[in-house]
Parts: C-alpha cells; structure tokens; sequence
C-alpha cells in the first residue's frame, strides 16, 4: 500500500510538473525563500591532518531515468550558478571520465551512488582545480530523451531534502556528507543555449527535441597541499594542451598556458621543450626549469629547489639562448647554467624534494 501511494505521489507531482511545462521545453523556476534549507550536511569539506580519503559517492535523486550511460567529467573552468549558459561554458570539462551510472527508466525518486573517488580525492589534495564536475549522456542519439534529477533548489518536500551530496568516507571511520553549493544544468537548444538554468528545481542530461543537456554540480572542497610530488620535463611536455598526452592543467596557470613565451627566448615555453640542446646550456637549465615552475603550481614543496630557480631566473632574465650558445665550456656563466640545472633535475627527478610521482 506504502509503494501505491508513493508511485501515486510520484505520478500527482510529475503530472504536476507537466502541467507547469505545458508546451515548453524547461520546467518553471521554483525560488527558494530564504532560511528555508535545513538540510543537515556539511556545506564545505577540509581533509583532517593524518586521514585519507577511502572512497567519496556522489549521491543523486533522481526524478525520470531513460536507462543510458551517463558520464562524469571534470569541469577545468570556473563557472557560476546563475550566470553559466551552454554558450559561456563553451565546453569546458576533461573528456576523461571519472565515474559513470545508468538511471533506471523510472520516476521512483531512485537515490544514485557513483564513485567518485579519483576525482574527489584529486580536489583535496590539489592535483586538480575545483571547479565541479560535470553530467553527461554516453549516448549522442537523439532519440534517447532525457534523465531528469533534483538540484538543491527543489522544494519537494523541503528545500534542499533532495539536492545533490558527496558521502566521503575517510581513514579514520568518519563519514561526512557535503551537500552542493551550486547546480544548474545548461541547453543546447537556441536560443536557450544563452538562457541561465540555475535557479530550477531539476537538473537535467540526455536529449530533447533533438538538442542536448547537461548538468553542472559543485561541491566546495577545500585543497590542503600534502607536499607533492613532482614530475620530469618528459611529462610536461607532452601533456600541454598541443598533447599528445592528456591535458594537464597545471599549464593553465601560466599567463598564455604552453604558448607563454619563455624570457628572451624568442621561443613559447611549448617550443623550448621540444627544442634539441645541441650542446646549449641554456636549453639543458629550461626544460628543468620549466618542469620545476609546473612542479610548484602543481603544488609540490618547493623548499629543496627554490635557491636555485630564483638564480635561473636571474639568468634566463639576462641571457638569450644565442648568448650562451657562444660561450666556452669553462665560462663561470655557462658552469652555472650547467650547475643550476643539475639541481633542479635532481628535484625533478625525486632525488631531493618531496619525491617524484610514481
């Protein structure tokens, strides 16, 4: 009888739903009133000193399933709630996928659980920039309509009851649940492509009409560096945005990413790693240093090479390659290119510092 009565529920508000969409595409926006939220879970997460994260779920209600593969992916732009459109997103999230699920064709208020554990992990300990995760249909047919989920401004049957959290169980046997501090899902459908969806109760991936939806969710995690590690200049050569590794963007943090130009180079940071030393000292101390300076916006300690990379930027701030191209092999300023970039390839390399990634 209990079931019965919840499928009826369930049908009363989806007809209701219907009633307010009529013939258009997006459902009407419900406003919260302030003080409304009692939800009790934790708005912000901080790793404790000496735990570790064991697994982290993203936990969603979902309202309408159409059974396809939806994906999750790293959003790698900042995004606000109430002004991200399909149009200013642009498309800016890591095709890698980080979890995946499939909602049951239903409207039972089914909760999903997805392992998010990689991901989650990532933002607390700054391997990635916070900036949310992002839902999406495997499937590009149009003919599959959409998945349909609560965001934290859904009033049924409190504001916030069904929202979107993070369970994140830890080392230490403690379970904290962080609830989303911004949802909204975008639409490809002009010219709702410019339209902002912040506000609505519903979140929305999969097709309609033929255009395409996804969802956007961001939980507040704050990063807490532990240390580091640090990675070769054959790493980060080859995971800029010209590949052909996979991005990584610590790149980004550089004023033009790999495009940047390097001193007085005349060269991109991007060009200089790829350029042959042929003997010049002066690329043997860039690539190190190049690696080094993404080591340290990567968030490795940077204690152990900091000395030596303030001095190498004195130098490249002094010197174009030509310059020490034309020096003699025991010139004091050629030995201390060579020396400077022994230090931070040891640094690099793991062999002093906070280790080398494995």
């Amino acid at each position: 009888m209990l079931k019965h009565t919840k499928k009826l529920f369930s049908l009363f508000l989806l007809t209701s739903i219907v009633m307010f969409i009529g013939c258009q595409e997006e459902p009407s926006v419900i406003t919260p009133q302030p003080g409304q939220n009692t939800l009790q879970k934790e708005t912000s997460f901080t790793l404790p000193t000496g735990a570790t994260i064991v697994s982290a779920t993203l936990k969603l209600y979902q309202f309408i399933g159409n059974n396809q593969q939806n994906n999750i992916h790293r959003i790698i732009s900042p995004w606000t709630e109430l002004g991200v459109t399909w149009n200013n997103f642009a498309g800016a999230y890591d095709p890698a996928i980080f979890g995946l699920f499939i909602p049951a064709p239903s409207w039972d208020d089914d909760t999903l659980s997805i392992d998010i554990t990689t991901l989650v992990q990532g933002w607390a300990d700054c391997s990635y920039n916070n900036y949310g995760l992002l839902i999406d249909q495997l499937s590009t047919d149009p003919s599959f309509e959409r998945s349909i989920f609560y965001s934290k401004e859904n009033t049924n049957p409190t504001l916030g009851e069904h929202a979107p959290y993070l369970q994140i169980i830890l080392s230490t046997n403690d379970t904290i649940e962080v609830i989303a501090i911004a949802d909204a899902y975008i639409n490809s459908h002009p010219p709702n492509d410019f339209t902002n969806y912040g506000s609505s109760p519903l979140l929305n991936t999969g097709y309609l009409d033929g255009y395409e939806k996804q969802a956007l969710i961001r939980f507040d995690i704050q990063c807490t560096p532990n240390g580091g590690c640090t990675l070769t200049p054959g790493y980060w050569k080859t995971h800029s945005e010209f590949g052909p590794a996979p991005y990584d963007d610590t790149w980004a943090q550089l004023s033009n990413g790999a495009s940047t130009t390097f001193f007085l180079s005349n060269k991109t940071y991007y060009q200089v790693l790829w350029t042959s030393p042929r003997g010049n000292a002066y690329y043997n101390l860039s690539f190190h240093y190049i690696a080094t300076q993404l080591n340290f916006l990567n968030g490795a300690d940077p204690s152990a090479a900091q000395e030596a990379y303030d001095a190498a930027t004195i130098l490249f701030n002094n010197y174009t390659p030509a310059q020490i191209a034309a020096l003699k092999g025991n010139n004091p300023t050629r030995q201390q290119f060579i020396s400077l970039a022994g230090i931070l390839g040891n640094y690099n390399e793991g062999i002093i510092g906070p280790g080398h990634c494995d």
